[in-house]
């Protein structure tokens, strides 16, 4: 059965291919020259790749029909291929000119669709809360240590930054301290009784009004923050739901948030093995291993999870790589998949009561052996050495090239 003819637009022109060899190949987009040369090569059945071409041959009485997707996307990646073996492209600047502009477009395309990936965007989202977070302790943490110059009592009376930023924003100096805006504060009334009392009572200093002012807004960004902290964090999980449904029930919302942006997205956390899965955020700690020999880490950002940083010290990494395990399956589950499981969470609760239950008690382990080098021994030798014992002098301990003989007098 002969190959299909099939008619491709390029930049360089009008090409007719069949079975890969081209037929026909002219650089203007005539189509009254295309229709006499392929009547000239007895061509009455054609694909194209254009609607609108198609339906334009079809009018000059041509059977025509629509090129498979498949063989679409290959024609597209050949298409500079086909230009050069079609002889489209010598040594002509526009049609070279045209062939790199279509290149340019076609990369351009692909970095648009990249850009829009959703993980990505939880990318940087997660990355804005961890920094939030960070500005927001800092600058609570300021106008609390500058207040207290002038209310240190205050100070030991709210411990929450928040609360004492609203206070803060609402009434300013002590001076301007009653009951009545306390009240609808959320203290209870022994509260208020001693806040009143304290600002009475307080040795701090006097702050003139534009310290004040500075001070109020500081807090006023303070509290800024804190909302826009509370948005963003609710914009993480409702992602995570979307588009990483099975590690967030695993892993939780921000953990997994933070698993992908060190990964790299959520298709490279899909293709990591739960091993490498289990010390994400703990690369310092694992090249030091490497490096010296010491012990390697047993958990990095899956530190953060409850089951985790609330169990005993011999359990967490065992705790830590069933974890890991889940999370790698439910990742692909999510990438390549997109649907819910909710098998997942079941088997993990299971083996995590396993882990509980069969490790209750630390592991006992044998003490280490001494070494000859650390024990006395006699000395075999002759001499004044034979009269006693004396440990052997290791490299750099000039204390013990000393060696005590019990034989001597010492003289006075």
């Amino acid at each position: 059965m002969p190959e299909d003819f099939v008619l491709l637009e390029t930049e360089a022109g009008l090409i007719v291919l069949q079975g890969g060899k081209v037929v026909l190949a002219q650089r203007s987009s005539d189509l009254d020259q295309l229709a006499a040369g392929l009547k000239a090569a007895g061509v009455a059945q054609i694909k194209v790749t254009d609607q609108s071409m198609a339906d334009a041959l079809r009018g000059m009485g041509f059977d025509t029909s629509s090129v498979a997707e498949e063989q679409r996307d290959s024609l597209s990646k050949d298409r500079l291929r086909i230009i050069v073996l079609a002889g489209l492209a010598p040594d002509e600047p526009s049609a070279m000119e045209m062939v790199r502009e279509r290149a340019l477009a076609e990369a351009e395309e692909k970095i648009s669709q990249e850009s829009s990936r959703e993980d990505l965007q939880l990318v940087h989202g997660i990355q804005a809360l961890d920094e939030l977070d960070r500005f927001l302790n800092i600058t609570s943490e300021r106008v609390a240590e500058w207040y207290s110059l002038h209310f240190p009592e205050l100070f030991g009376l709210i411990t929450d930054h928040q609360e004492l930023a609203k206070l803060i924003v609402s009434v300013g100096s002590r001076d301007r301290f009653d009951e009545g805006k306390l009240e609808g504060k959320g203290f209870s009334d022994k509260k208020i009784e001693a806040i009143m009392t304290a600002a009475e009572r307080s040795k701090g200093g006097t702050v003139a009004e534009r310290d004040m002012n500075r001070i109020v807004g500081l807090a006023e960004i303070a509290l800024k923050t804190a909302t826009e902290r509370q948005k963003l964090a609710e914009y993480v999980e409702s992602t995570m739901k979307r588009i990483a449904p099975n590690t967030t029930d695993v892993a939780g919302a921000t953990i997994g948030a933070r698993l992908i942006a060190k990964a790299g997205g959520l298709d490279r956390l899909a293709r990591l093995p739960a091993s490498t899965i289990q010390v994400l955020g703990a690369e310092k700690a694992l090249f030091r291993a490497m490096r010296t020999g010491s012990r390697p880490p047993k958990h990095g950002i899956l530190f953060q999870h409850d089951a985790v940083h609330t169990a005993p010290k011999w359990q967490r990494g065992k705790i830590a790589r069933t974890l890991a395990n889940k999370i790698a399956i439910a990742a692909r589950i999510d990438y390549y998949r997109g649907e819910k499981e909710d098998s997942l969470t079941g088997t993990l609760e299971k083996r995590l009561d396993e882990i509980k239950i069969k490790y209750k008690a630390p592991r006992q382990t044998a003490a280490p052996q001494r070494s000859l080098r650390d024990e006395k021994r006699p000395y075999r030798g002759k001499g004044r050495k034979a009269r006693g014992f004396y440990k052997e002098p290791r490299s750099g301990d000039r204390d013990l090239r000393r060696r005590p003989n019990p034989g001597r007098r010492e003289r006075v």
